[in-house]
């Protein structure tokens, strides 16, 4: 039986009011939903296929394997520094199938390096991770064919002290934190051979040594499932480490004019393994100084480690980066036998001079996993099968070729030789279906200009209705970092005859990132700047047009304002909803994305949202870390009435977010054209709902302007002072298709 309630008056407006309030954010949200699609085809120059384009890229990539769904198969499971991101890849047919809908379910807490390690011998992988106090410890809870979980290990002090969320181990005076430097990267593995998983690691204050933590589990409970350390030596294998390549042994300490330190000076990379199949545990060691990986030969046994000896590793073709190699032991070919596999253990490139297109080194093991045998095999592991193009991948679009598609462009920080160049890949699909071919990595000859930390941004900057070729980059010479822009001579396709780099005259620091847009709607475009301290700054432009009078408008627009949170924010501009409106999308650090809806009319960015993007494991949007600082823009690639999100970041790679309820155009073009009348001085808003141009005639017939390019379902302001009061065709072309509006002015 059901009852109604009828109620009146003031009751009914305040039910009323509280409906809607509780309505109207799952009603604003549905507005902005998306899933990462994969399903662009991609080749590269050659006209090879891309097994995963979309998924991300890589820089400094630490690797672990485990069973992410329960098929019985080893995947791959990555964290990479420099984005903060746990990367997962599902074992498909022994190929690799990037598949981000896993990453969520790992602690949001992993931060500095991640090991997976089954410590209590359940079959299942535990994992590792740093803290700013040591390290933490999660047990795999992972249910019968459920999704990935995991539950926090807490450490027992002793006596009535409170449980620690850090790994303890007893020291000379007690229990005390296994401490760590922030970039160090330890080894866990079973050092002594007697079941359970020990630690080393170098010495957290003092001098280059190797401290062993021995886990008394097996000893005192006669089972692996306890995590019971003691430090047994701040020395291991008697060995210190003086300088790159350079060590002391039998205790002894450096040489005092050899370079020696006095300190831990730097990050440490270390991996134990047993190298030489002697069944003890050798050591695998660099610093974040050094380019080379050095091998730490035991000559002891498990239980008494003698280190005497150094040689580069592997001793055949032994890797060799610009600064801190770290070294990984895991199956990643599908033989059974364990691989090593190398790359840079750093956060940031900064101003290293290092390829990060090439930055995970594969040593396929054509020994034993108890005498193995490392060849190498590729430097661009995985890295091979995406867009990669080394890191900070800034995309663009827009259709240079004039066949009515959109084709990408990727700009990025630089490449080996640290100058910055823009790749363009070809649109050889069509506007519903696109496929992409690398044409060039150097687009415009834009390295012969010796700049870096580029970032691109295609629009009509200088006035003149055509699509410029604008970034902003850092000059080798003064360290400035300008806005720069290149002038397209054509209005329907790209035109350089002659390529001038024209500065605009405004600076920013290197981090930062500018976005152009016509903030307040008068026709010009305006700066909205991302700094360095989290604040969003809107800069106006007082024109006139064509010039680059910008003044500071905002120093926190929308609220967005100093803050140790977020840091550098990028912006894109567009209508995301298709409701006329023009939202904005942010990005920063953290990787997530942020939409504010019709922003140019919203107080502040407390009602961004982030739940964008479905994850079928869970059934629900959810925010993802799309590759640490993430540049958004926003392309109607797939030819619907809502645009997708294209998302570059600081690994090099891109991703595509299409929105889940889009609907194909129709197949006459929608022209939004307000107001009319327009006053001759005033302001005509047009919109198109596809990418293509429009011309102006006279009554007569006559035409009295230039193509003009319009992006797909952007709102644009123009001032037309030229035209004389009357009437005029504008005629709108898009697909092939055209339609006319009659405008007058007065």
């Amino acid at each position: 039986m059901v009852a109604f309630v009828i109620v009146t008056g003031k009751k009914l407006c305040m039910r009323i009011v509280l409906l809607l309030l509780m309505v109207l954010p799952l009603v604003l949200h549905a507005q902005f939903t998306y899933v990462a699609d994969q399903t662009i085809p991609v080749r590269d120059v050659g006209g090879n296929t891309l097994a995963m384009p979309w998924a991300g890229g890589l820089n400094a990539a630490q690797y672990n394997t485990m069973d992410l769904n329960g098929d019985g198969k080893d995947d791959l499971v990555l964290f990479d520094r420099m984005a903060n991101k746990v990367i997962t890849y599902l074992n498909i047919n022994n190929h690799y199938r990037y598949t981000p809908t896993y990453e969520n379910f790992f602690p949001s807490e992993i931060t500095n390096w991640v090991l997976l390690r089954d410590f209590n011998c359940d079959g299942r992988k535990d994992l590792f991770t740093g803290d700013v106090l040591g390290m933490k410890v999660y047990t795999n809870v992972t249910p019968a064919g459920g999704n990935p979980a995991w539950q926090q290990f807490f450490f027992f002090p002793g006596g009535s002290g409170t449980k620690s969320p850090v790994v303890l181990t007893k020291g000379f005076s007690g229990m005390i934190n296994l401490q760590l430097q922030y970039d160090d990267l330890p080894s866990i593995s079973d050092v002594d051979g007697d079941g359970d998983l020990d630690i080393l690691n170098v010495r957290f204050v003092g001098n280059g040594t190797v401290e062993f933590h021995q886990n008394f589990s097996k000893e005192r409970y006669g089972t692996c499932d306890s995590l019971a350390f003691e430090r047994i030596t701040q020395q291991w294998g008697g060995f210190t480490e003086c300088n790159c390549g350079s060590f002391a042994f039998n205790s002894e300490d450096c040489p005092p004019n050899g370079g020696g330190r006095t300190q831990h000076a730097g990050g440490k990379s270390l991996l134990a393994l047993d190298v030489d199949g002697d069944q003890d545990q050798d050591l695998i060691f660099s610093e974040s100084s050094c380019t080379r990986l050095y091998q730490l030969s035991n000559t002891g046994t498990s239980e008494n480690a003698i280190i005497s000896s150094s040689s580069n590793f592997p001793d055949v073709n032994p890797v060799n980066f610009l600064v801190f190699p770290a070294a990984f032991f895991e199956d990643v070919d599908f033989d059974g036998k364990k691989d090593l596999i190398a790359s840079p253990n750093i956060y940031g490139k900064e101003f290293l001079n290092m390829n990060l297109r090439q930055s995970n080194w594969f040593y396929k093991n054509t020994g034993t996993n108890t005498t193995p045998n490392f060849t190498l095999t590729k430097t661009n592991f995985l890295q091979e099968h995406m867009i990669d193009v080394g890191d900070n991948a800034v995309p663009a679009f827009a259709d240079y070729d004039g066949d009515g598609d959109l084709d990408l462009f990727i700009s990025q920080n630089g490449t080996e030789n640290y100058v910055a160049s823009v790749y363009l890949y070809k649109n050889i699909g069509n506007r519903e279906a696109p496929e992409f071919q690398l044409e060039t990595t150097d687009y415009l000859g834009v390295s012969n200009v010796n700049l870096f930390n580029l970032k691109l941004q295609l629009i009509d900057i200088n006035g003149d209705n055509t699509i410029d070729f604008v970034f902003t980059a850092t000059s080798f010479q003064t360290g400035v970092t300008s806005l720069y822009y290149v002038s397209n001579s054509s209005t329907s396709t790209f035109n350089f005859p002659n390529p001038s780099l024209e500065a605009t005259g405004f600076t920013v620091s290197r981090s930062e990132n500018i976005h152009i847009t016509d903030v307040n709607s008068d026709g010009l475009p305006d700066l909205l700047v991302g700094k360095n301290n989290g604040a969003l700054e809107y800069w106006k432009n007082n024109g006139p047009k064509g010039s680059f009078t910008f003044v500071l408008e905002d120093e926190s627009f929308l609220n967005l304002a100093i803050t140790v949170l977020r840091q550098s924010p990028m912006c894109a501009t567009g209508d995301l909803d298709a409701d006329g409106k023009v939202d904005l999308v942010i990005g920063d650090q953290s990787g997530v994305l942020k939409i504010i809806a019709n922003y140019r009319e919203a107080e502040n960015a407390n009602g961004a949202i982030t739940d964008l993007i479905f994850n079928d494991l869970v059934g629900a949007y959810i925010p993802q870390n799309m590759g640490g600082r993430s540049w958004p823009t926003i392309a109607n690639i797939f030819n619907t009435n809502k645009p997708a999100i294209v998302v570059g970041n600081i690994l090099g790679g891109v991703h595509v977010l299409r929105h889940d309820e889009g609907e194909s155009l129709p197949e006459q073009p929608v022209v939004t054209l307000y107001p009319n009348p327009v006053e001759g001085s005033g302001i005509l808003n047009i919109k198109l709902d596809r990418y293509g141009y429009f011309e102006i005639f006279s009554s007569l017939g006559q035409r009295i302007s230039d193509p003009i390019t319009l992006q797909a379902n952007q709102l644009n302001a123009y001032r037309f002072s030229f035209l004389a009061k009357g009437v005029y065709l504008f005629r709108f072309t898009a697909n092939n298709k055209s339609i006319t509006r009659r405008i007058v002015v007065y």
